[in-house]
């Protein structure tokens, strides 16, 4: 059954990327940039990668099966990750009489949350470092109870990894992990747990700060990722996080108070924690990664609570078997329904590289030159950089950090919308011989942010079209390209 839930996940997960029409979703750019670099070419786009970020992990799919359906099936494949860690905690829940159906269960919900979907869209790298996180949580329960070499380095190595692999989950790690750590003491009602993970605690994390040199461009503060705006602030009073909120809190507390297992209860605690990190956002990159990726990571300890609850209250009371697994299979049809929902509906406004945009890089590079391409967003300009090999300064939907102030400006003189600029130093700066943009930005739903001083409209791009200097040399779709011509 548990084979039969993993592989069917699986199958489920290549359906949907592998017919995806184009390249698949938002961060993919920046890990094919990153990958390059990572193989030795020179960066060109986004910020230093580690070298598993997703880098060599990345680049066998890329060599046996091509750019596009390589990323998929490492997508694929990367977003499976987080079943290993739930997989651990459900097989320690009690009581016996429930086992198999708890852990399939467990699996099964796991492997179609809404959410996960949602980044097997946006980039499914967070989620494969979740995995690592969740095992580094599990093998301090398990040393909690008892110290143990096998645990110790599975600790130690977990907490090693995680850097190298994802930049947002180090920074959770640093969070939870002394938080569980706390909540098992508090649990054990001494400081046993502290002893018996010093050891796996201190190794792994003094392995994981040799991935510091690719985390010195993105420190909190340093101006890279640092956008003006409030340090740390609310989300708005509609965001589905504060249902999450008020999910997590009462179920973690629950959990908390009554479960037996002490590695049960740090996971309430997790639970609680995580609940009320994902209401809050930063106008820093790097600490809104910690915030907002909280509600990624929140259902890895929230299914394990619920399954206990689920085995301890629910079960026991159903007339077994004639209606558990019947609503086992309703419910896990429901949510296989809603994963497949949730991945169209994302992949609708996350794609950037469509195939209209594809073959009017092509078409780009059929001019043999080096000039950047001028991209109208962040995301789409590192899926530019990744296929043509070229920079590719962007638009921006905030104010930019300082370190792009410079650059802005002289994008938005070729865009046409600076008064009185010098398009010819504006070309020298940037090197752009191109502007590509698609015309379903910014307006691509009803949330999204204008263009940062952009004459926002709904003429936007035609009126940028009548810029003396840009010529147009392509369109299909949505896709616009124009060659600069001073």
């Amino acid at each position: 059954m548990l084979l039969a839930v993993i592989f069917g996940a699986l199958a489920l997960r290549l359906v949907l990327t592998l017919t995806h029409t184009g390249y698949l979703g938002v961060d993919g750019g920046a890990y094919l940039v990153g990958m390059a670099a990572t193989m030795g070419d020179e960066l060109i786009g986004g910020f230093p990668r580690p070298p598993l970020a997703p880098g060599l992990l990345l680049y066998p799919f890329v060599e046996l099966f091509g750019v596009d359906a390589g990323y998929k099936i490492w997508s694929a494949l990367a977003s499976m990750a987080p079943i290993l860690p739930v997989y651990l905690f459900a097989k320690r829940l009690r009581p016996a009489r429930f086992k198999n159906l708890i852990v399939c269960g467990t699996v099964a919900f796991l492997s179609l949350d809404l959410l996960h979907g949602e980044m097997l869209v946006t980039g499914a790298l967070p989620l494969l470092a979740f995995a690592f996180l969740g095992v580094a949580w599990w093998a301090m329960g398990s040393l909690s109870e008892k110290r143990n070499w096998p645990d110790t380095a599975i600790l130690a190595g977990s907490l090693t990894i995680i850097p190298f692999i994802n930049q947002t989950a180090a920074g959770m790690a640093v969070v939870t992990v002394p938080v569980y750590l706390i909540a098992l003491c508090w649990g054990w009602k001494d400081l046993d747990p502290l002893r018996n993970n010093i050891i796996g605690l201190t190794i792994g994390g003094l392995a994981a700060l040799t991935a510091l040199p690719w985390y010195l461009d993105v420190l909190p503060v340093t101006g890279m990722l640092n956008y003006p705006g409030p340090f740390i602030f609310l989300t708005h009073p509609f965001d589905s996080a504060w249902w999450q909120f008020l999910l997590a809190w009462p179920i973690g507390i629950y959990v908390a108070r009554n479960a037996r297992e002490e590695w049960l209860k740090g996971l309430g605690v997790l639970v609680c924690l995580l609940g009320t990190l994902l209401v809050f956002l930063s106008t820093d990159e790097t600490v809104i990664n910690v915030f907002y990726r909280s509600r990624y990571l929140l259902c890895m300890p929230l299914y394990i609570c619920l399954a206990w609850i689920v085995a301890t209250k629910w079960l026991p009371n159903l007339k077994w078997p004639a209606y558990a697994p019947v609503m086992a299979v309703v419910a896990i049809s429901v949510m296989a329904y809603g994963y497949v929902w949730q991945f169209n509906n994302q992949a609708r406004y996350s794609d950037m590289a469509t195939p209209p945009t594809a073959r009017a890089l092509e078409h780009i590079a059929g001019y043999h030159d080096d000039q950047a391409i001028i991209s109208n967003s962040f995301t789409l300009s590192l899926w530019v950089s990744a296929l043509n090999k070229v920079p590719s300064p962007h638009t921006w939907t905030w104010q930019p950090p300082s370190r792009f102030v410079e650059t802005d400006v002289a994008v938005r003189c070729l865009m046409g919308w600076v008064e009185n600029c010098d398009p010819y130093a504006a070309q020298e700066e940037l090197n752009a011989g191109w502007v590509l943009i698609d015309r379903r930005f910014p307006n691509y739903n009803a949330r999204a942010p204008g263009i940062f001083l952009a004459p926002n409209g709904p003429t936007l791009w035609d009126d940028t079209g009548k810029t003396p200097w840009l010529t147009e040399v392509f369109r299909e779709g949505t896709t616009q390209v124009w060659r600069i011509e001073l």
